[in-house]
Parts: structure tokens; sequence; C-alpha cells
């Protein structure tokens, strides 16, 4: 019989052998899945929606610095990392996942024909899951190849009825929120100094202010308002300012509103998931991270 001491000394090296062999093992698994993980190869495609005029490929290297650029780059960056997540390694999948994402610039005033608002074509099959709101509309199925389509849209007027909304005003959710003609958008900004700007006493602009927001879209009030109030130049230089402001101050908040409803999407199974309001999303994302609470600051 062998002794004690040699039975523990082969019990010890057998452990150590079987150890070795299924590190190798798991190295080999690795590798091989490695080998045969799909590659994801993403489409992103960026037009400017006046005039239907595309200004970026496959790439974002071509877009100028811009709030719009990092967020073109941010969520194009985001949507890949969760199509990895899904992707990576998964054996039921039979070819490399096709994605295509779309992202809208659509401005406030529309200054050249749009034959028709960019959209998205809905995909239809087995599992096909939807997500429908005024920032993104996305689409997703993973049978038999998995196919992501999503239109991000980096809307203007979006930007400031959000911002109404958010601020207490009541105001009823239209969509799509498409630019205004150029010549109405004058009548709005001549109406608006008629009534608020270049009355004699600050009774008068009150009651101006009173009346005019009945007329103008609450989005356009709310801008206007929080342009600076003064006839020392043309309003409308005031108000393309105060615009620029309200985006590049909203733009952190737009980009992480957007991508807090991407991490739902592709938490859950639910086949359909509409919002149409900013409010809607209370339970989702915090508001006060998109908030702008003073525009002339």
């Amino acid at each position: 019989m062998m002794p004690l001491n040699l039975r523990i000394r082969s019990h010890k090296i057998a452990i150590i052998l079987m150890a070795s062999l299924l590190i190798n093992v798991l190295a080999i698994k690795s590798t091989y899945s490695q080998q045969n993980c799909q590659n994801v190869q993403t489409s992103i495609q960026s037009i400017d929606e006046t005039g239907g005029r595309q200004i970026s490929g496959t790439s974002v290297d071509t877009l100028q610095d811009s709030p719009f650029k990092n967020y073109v780059t941010t969520i194009s960056k985001h949507v890949s990392a969760k199509i990895d997540e899904i992707s990576q390694c998964n054996g039921d999948l039979k070819s490399s996942p096709e994605v295509k994402l779309f992202f809208v610039y659509r401005r406030l005033v529309k200054t050249a024909p749009i034959v028709a608002p960019f959209n998205l074509e809905r995909t239809q099959s087995n599992g096909t899951r939807h997500l429908d709101s005024p920032w993104v509309k996305l689409t997703f199925s993973r049978s038999p190849t998995l196919v992501v389509r999503a239109v991000f849209l980096w809307n203007e007027r979006q930007f400031l009825l959000d911002q109404v909304l958010m601020s207490g005003i009541r105001a009823s959710p239209t969509n799509p929120l498409l630019p205004i003609d150029e010549p109405i958008f004058w009548q709005f900004v001549q109406d608006y100094t008629d009534s608020v700007l270049v009355v004699p006493s600050p009774e008068a602009r009150l009651a101006g202010k009173a009346s005019i927001s009945k007329r103008l879209p609450p989005e356009i009030f709310w801008l206007f308002s929080n342009a600076s109030q003064s006839t020392r130049g043309p309003f409308s230089g005031m108000v393309a300012s105060a615009l620029n402001s309200a985006v590049g101050r909203g733009a952190s908040g737009y980009t992480d509103l957007t991508k807090a409803l991407i991490d739902q999407f592709f938490a859950s199974e639910t086949t359909e998931i509409r919002y149409e309001s900013v409010l809607d999303l209370k339970g989702l994302f915090t508001l006060d991270q998109y908030r702008i609470k003073n525009l002339r600051k």
C-alpha cells in the first residue's frame, strides 16, 4: 500500500494537472469564440433635412465641431456599445448584425423646401420591437439577422418645446415638430416686436405679451420671451443668439435624455414603447439635467 505522504503528493499533482488542463481548454475556447464573434458593421448617416442634404456618410469626421457633432459621436458610440453587448459571441446569430443610424438635423426655420420629413421605415418580422418618441425612433429585430434601425432627431424646435413643458407652461405636444417657413417666422418676429418691444409703457408691454402668447406657438413665444428684450438692434439677431444659446446649453441634457431612452429600449422586452412629451420621462430621466433656468445668463 502506498505511503500516506506519497498519496497526498500524487493527489496534489493530479489536481494541478486537472487545473492546468481546464485553463488550457478555457483559453482555447476563448480564442475560438473571439475568432467567431460577429463583427458589427454600423452605417452612420447625418442629414441636414433642409433640402434633404446629406452632411456625412459613414463617419462623423467631416462634421464641423458643434453640439450636433458631439451628439452624433456620443450617441453612435453608445448604440454601438449596446449592440456589442448583444451580438458578442451570440451563437444564435446567423450573420453579422446590420446597424443603420440616421442623425437628422431639423432646423427651427425652413429656408429651403423640404420634400418630406425624414422618417424611419419600420421593419416587420417576428419579435420586432419599436421605440417611438420625438427624440429617437428605433426598431430592433434579431431573427434571422440582428437588425437595428434608428433615426435620431436633432430638432431645434423640440429643444424649445421641451423647455416650455419643463417650465410648467401647458402646451399640447405636436408630432412631428416641423420647421417653420421663413416668411411666417419673420412675421412672428415682427408681431412680437410691435406688440412687446416698441410699446409706450410697461403696462402696454405686459398686455402685449399676454395677447401675443395666444397667437404664437408656445415654443416660439418662450424663445422670444427669453431673448434679450431690446430695440438697440434687430430683434431677429437677438432671437438667433437666444436659439444658439438654448441649443448649446441644452445639448448635454438632450444627449443624456436620448441615451436614457436607448438604455431603456435595449433593457426591455416590450414590443412597443412610445413617448409623446418630455414630461412622460420623469421616471426615466432627471429633467433638471436638461432644464434651462435662465437663458439670458
